[in-house]
């Protein structure tokens, strides 16, 4: 067994392929650092560019009704009081708005706690006014709001102005450990698990394709002992370069700009630790950024193989990069339109595995799909595929017999 994988090894690193795949990603690894830079300072502007926005709705609102309560004498007294009740709230409304906008403008670390206790102020004020009916449901999605991230944000603004903690308003910010949690970023899993494919695709197929299989599988070696290798070799190479690939990152952006706060909190639901598929009624619970980027990579790691059994699986059987690279794409971009487009409640966040590639998504809660339940649906998927896998490749006609 120790001669196949080695001899694996040996083959997997003489494909100029493999080497260049591998390149690619420590570029992409390292070179998103240039991106998330060039980002930073576009986050604050357009944040800042669309609060101030706000504001400006929220004025032209206050201003017209200040007018009408002044000019209209027809006005009844129910009219007016409703009026003043309104103006009341797109008073709170603007001057928050104008505070927070004016923060992301300037970019001054010291006052981002203005922000918190702004946006608190503000989500209080928005709950009170859809309490009173001053405003309908209609003002949240037109916000881009929902109820669910109003209570979310106050806890966790809430729990950062109590424990004095420095807020991080921008996701790009540069730090070690923020690189951590940009790294586990959807889009970023997407490329990790394309390339991952692209090796995965190569630890088979390339013998086929060569016609140096004849030579291979002739050799004195059980099936299962070549077969066993081949996946055993992928995910040691998978693992390394991953691994490699962020404390290298790691390590880079924190000599650079600093380690950052390891225990940064984030909000989660208490169902995180049970397979409960509904969150009424669970409490909110705060998460230290160790514990966040220790869950993702937890999670990250049955998908991981799942897609090394999947991609070894559709090559067996149909001896074809193209159309195994063809179904490898279908299934991530299928991802990406299921997380952009469908509805953050839809089942299919829950049932489909390359969903829980969006990690944030999946250990915040933010849509329907349950973290344990992301696990253990991709290790099952892992292990049916894994039994397919052998059972062709053990019993599949290479040689024109079967062993």
């Amino acid at each position: 067994m120790k001669r196949i994988i080695k001899n694996e090894f040996q083959k997997f690193f003489k494909s100029r392929k493999n080497i260049i795949i591998i390149i690619l990603f420590f570029t992409y690894v390292l070179g998103m650092n240039f991106y998330n830079l060039k980002q930073y300072n576009l986050y604050m502007k357009e944040t800042a560019e669309t609060y101030r926005s706000r504001y400006m709705q929220a004025d032209g609102i206050f201003g017209q009704n200040a007018l009408r309560l002044e000019k209209d004498e027809n006005l009844t007294d129910k009219e007016r009081e409703e009026l003043e009740e309104e103006m009341e709230f797109y008073r709170v409304e603007r001057n928050k708005l104008m505070l927070i906008s004016q923060t992301y403008e300037e970019d001054n670390k010291e006052k981002f706690y203005y922000v918190l206790i702004a946006e608190n102020d503000r989500y209080k004020n928005i709950l009170k006014g859809l309490e009173d009916e001053i405003i309908e449901k209609g003002f949240l999605k037109e916000k881009g709001l929902n109820m669910e991230e109003i209570h979310k944000k106050m806890h966790i603004n809430q729990y950062m102005l109590d424990n004095d903690i420095q807020p991080i308003l921008n996701p790009y910010t540069m730090t070690g450990a923020n690189s951590l949690i940009m790294f586990l970023d959807g889009e970023n899993l997407l490329i990790l698990i394309f390339l991952i494919a692209l090796l995965s695709i190569d630890i088979y197929l390339s013998e086929i394709e060569e016609g140096s299989y004849k030579l291979a599988y002739s050799q004195p070696f059980e099936r299962k002992q070549i077969f066993l290798g081949k996946v055993i070799v992928i995910i040691i190479i998978s693992l390394e370069i991953i691994i490699l690939g962020v404390l290298l990152n790691f390590i880079i952006i924190s000599a650079i700009y600093g380690i950052g706060d390891m225990n940064y909190p984030f909000v989660t639901r208490g169902n995180i630790k049970s397979l409960a598929f509904s969150t009424s009624n669970i409490g909110y619970s705060i998460l230290p950024l160790w514990k966040f980027v220790l869950r993702g990579f937890i999670l990250l790691l049955p998908i991981l193989l799942l897609t090394i059994t999947l991609i070894i699986c559709i090559s067996i059987f149909l001896d074809s990069s193209t159309k195994t690279l063809g179904f490898s794409i279908m299934l991530l971009v299928l991802a990406f339109i299921f997380e952009n487009f469908l509805d953050k409640q839809s089942i299919i966040n829950l049932i489909y595995p390359y969903s829980y590639l969006y990690i944030k998504n999946v250990i915040e809660v933010n849509n329907r799909s349950n973290y344990l339940f992301g696990i253990i649906l991709n290790i099952s998927m892992t292990i049916i595929l894994f039994i397919m896998s052998y059972k062709k490749f053990i019993y599949k006609d290479f040689l024109g017999a079967k062993e």
